[in-house]
């Protein structure tokens, strides 16, 4: 959740780095999109190629790169669920 000018905004974050000092949170990741940017639709099509993906037979590389999508689009998938925007 990120606060701007009194307005809550929910984001789906990926991996990073979070420095709290004082009265400053910066956060740096590799992945950050609003609620609203989310298209369900999509992100679930997504989901459900990387899962299906995963019963090939990868090499180990793929299959970091395919669980690394797969945990991006549950990401997405959760914050669209639980903040419908």
């Amino acid at each position: 959740m990120v606060r701007r000018d009194g307005a809550d905004e929910f984001l789906a974050v990926g991996e990073g780095l979070v420095e709290v000092t004082g009265d400053r949170v910066v956060i740096v990741t590799d992945m950050a999109m609003a609620t609203k940017d989310i298209d369900e639709a999509a992100v679930e099509e997504a989901r459900q190629r990387a899962a299906a993906r995963l019963q090939d037979k990868l090499a180990d590389e793929e299959v970091a790169a395919v669980n690394a999508s797969l945990a991006r689009s549950m990401a997405q998938l959760r914050v669209k669920k639980r903040h419908r925007g």
